[in-house]
């Protein structure tokens, strides 16, 4: 399963490293685009976070960031999750994590779950920006698994 879960995450990082280098080299009109990679990159490290039972982020879900900002989240969010699986003792990620959402509720879900959660969101928000930014005539990154795995 870490392995797994190592794989996926390198793939997550290449993916949002091909996202941020089109949103850099482009002249992105639409600020959802933007605000859609901030969300997802700040939900990244929100459910880091949550795991390691820090119980604050400094980057609010929905925050707007600038560019050299997104570059930084990108790079900390891939180094930070890619550590965590190298550190973790267990190869199940079956262990309970017991944390409160952004509105302050309490939740508890596995390790795997939350890693599922993170990385289907992740695939969902740069499929939302995939269509932003074509609806301006940017030819938007491919991010297929499938790419990536060809490229390894």
């Amino acid at each position: 399963m870490k392995k797994h879960f190592r794989d996926q995450f390198q793939y997550n990082a290449w993916a949002n490293q091909r996202v941020l280098i089109t949103l850099e080299s482009s002249n992105v009109k639409n600020d959802k685009a933007l605000q859609l990679f901030s969300h997802l990159l700040s939900a990244q490290i929100i459910w880091l976070n949550r795991i390691k039972d820090i119980p604050t982020s400094p980057f609010p879900l929905w925050e707007q960031y600038k560019l050299r900002e997104l570059r930084s989240m990108t790079e900390e969010s891939s180094v930070n999750w890619l550590s965590y699986l190298e550190e973790h003792k267990f190869d199940t990620f079956e262990e309970m994590i017991f944390y409160k959402n952004t509105e302050g509720k309490k939740f508890e879900n596995t390790i795997r779950e939350i890693i599922n959660q993170v990385l289907s969101h992740s695939s969902y928000h740069r499929g939302q920006i995939a269509i932003l930014l074509k609806e301006e005539g940017i030819e938007p990154p491919v991010t297929d698994y499938i790419v990536y795995a060809r490229q390894k």
